[in-house]
């Protein structure tokens, strides 16, 4: 099993309510008798019964009742590796609303099409699918039992034994059922949750630990991938299984619920995404990348600058507070390795998807000059002048010793992609001619004469 460790999706609120609900259902767990069926009368009669009417106290309690240790510790794994990403963008209380919501529709939903079960034929239907006697005492059987000598009549007796005892496996079974028929867990809400952070940060990743040959390694991937491989697979086998009530249908209607609630937040403005969600990563315009109906660029509240063109900081506007980040520079680093491989291969637009997501754990996470120069540059060539003229700004704040030729590149871009006259010319006022080679002040002289023509 893969297990999600943590996230590099922007977390803006810590996560007490994600917390709470470990607590709670650990607690909860050691307070019904370990979810055992020794204990069974100590916790039935807070999960979901099928077959029994309808219970909306149980929509809620369910959640929190869990069969056994195995059932609760991968369910609270999961739920913090993917409340962290819900609760981080929505804070401690709509995340709370939006995890009743999620276990309270599905269960209502479940115990609802389950009206009509009957737990004594279900059990009765079980034995004889899984021990039907005609299957066991087939031609082959019986031939098999002619040869080793026995007798018509010593078959049909031991057909009979075999029989008594499928009757007393079905009252075993009864008795179980009898007992308790219905289902529990968070696992609903957790396939919820999951399906909220694929709407949410599809192309943030999460960092998952895998045991192999009892050694641990950890590594990332996106959430994109990662719930696409589980939300997928219990799709495949929900419908292998005909979409019947069990765990894969159970865990795809937690599924479908989170993807309905998380697609409904996004679309009404709930909830900040940044242009990274699901729809703007499939549709190709997110992040960088985002543009409005009128093709202009959509810059995220987070990403604004308070500067101008030259980096001098706008009075008239008031600073707003900076949100906090869960995230540390510890995966930075790793991302900006990342970011220095795509470079060097040329891969310019993947580099600065790259240097984004570092910048989400570790906000002022720097390049080298070797790195941040060609990837301004690049940027350039690819006439993605946004980007290559906030990295140009960026190495020239940085690196002011020997930006003169930059300035000369950031003024060029200026003038190609926003016809911004005004802003070359700043720019290119700032240029020291003295530093500047013969074919340098030529470019000077053409790119004030442009920026003059184009105010």
């Amino acid at each position: 099993m893969l297990i999600p460790l943590n996230t590099d999706a922007p977390i803006y609120h810590f996560p007490f309510a994600c917390i709470a609900m470990i607590v709670v259902n650990c607690f909860v767990f050691f307070a019904t008798g370990w979810g055992s069926m020794e204990n069974v009368d100590q916790w039935s009669p807070w999960a979901l019964a099928h077959g029994d009417g309808l219970h909306p106290i149980q929509w809620i309690t369910s959640n929190f009742i869990h069969m056994g240790a195995a059932h609760l510790i991968g369910n609270m794994i999961f739920l913090w590796g993917f409340g962290l990403v819900v609760e981080g963008k929505l804070g401690w209380w709509k995340f709370l609303l939006v995890y009743l919501a999620i276990g309270v529709a599905q269960c209502a939903v479940e115990q609802t099409i389950m009206l009509g079960h009957t737990p004594e034929v279900a059990a009765e239907s079980f034995v004889e699918d899984a021990f039907d006697i005609d299957d066991v005492f087939n031609e082959d059987m019986i031939a098999s039992l002619e040869v080793q000598g026995l007798s018509r009549e010593e078959i049909e007796e031991k057909k009979e034994e075999y029989r008594e005892q499928l009757e007393s496996l079905v009252s075993e079974v009864e008795l179980s059922y009898a007992q308790f028929s219905g289902s529990c867990g968070a696992s609903a809400i957790i396939y919820g949750m999951l399906a909220m952070s694929l709407v949410w940060a599809p192309r943030n990743e999460v960092t998952l630990l895998l045991f192999i040959a009892f050694r641990a390694i950890t590594f990332e991937a996106t959430i994109m991938t990662f719930s696409a491989w589980y939300i997928g697979l219990e799709i495949l086998v929900a419908t292998f299984e005909g979409f019947a009530i069990a765990t894969s249908t159970l865990h795809v209607m937690g599924a479908v619920a989170g993807f309905g609630i998380g697609t409904l937040m996004l679309k009404n403005g709930m909830v900040d995404c940044e242009d990274w969600d699901l729809f703007s990563v499939l549709s190709g315009n997110y992040g960088a990348r985002a543009r409005d109906r009128y093709g202009n660029r959509i810059v995220p509240e987070n990403r604004k600058k308070k500067a101008g063109a030259t980096g001098e900081a706008d009075s008239g506007q008031k600073k707003e507070p900076k949100k906090k980040s869960l995230n540390s520079a510890a995966g930075a680093k790793k991302k900006l390795a990342e970011v220095e491989h795509f470079v060097e291969a040329g891969e310019y637009d993947t580099a600065y998807d790259e240097l984004y997501n570092a910048r989400l754990r570790a906000p002022h996470a720097m390049l080298d000059e070797s790195v941040l120069k060609p990837l301004a540059i690049g940027l350039a060539r690819r006439k993605q002048w946004d980007e290559a003229a906030e990295l140009m700004l960026e190495y020239i704040n940085a690196y002011p010793e020997s930006s003169d030729t930059m300035r000369l590149r950031l003024a060029n871009v200026f003038l190609k992609g926003t016809q911004d006259g005004q802003s070359a010319l700043r720019v290119l006022k700032e240029v020291d001619q003295k530093t500047l080679s013969d074919e340098a002040r030529a470019t000077l002289k053409k790119l004030t004469k442009a920026a003059k023509g184009c105010r």
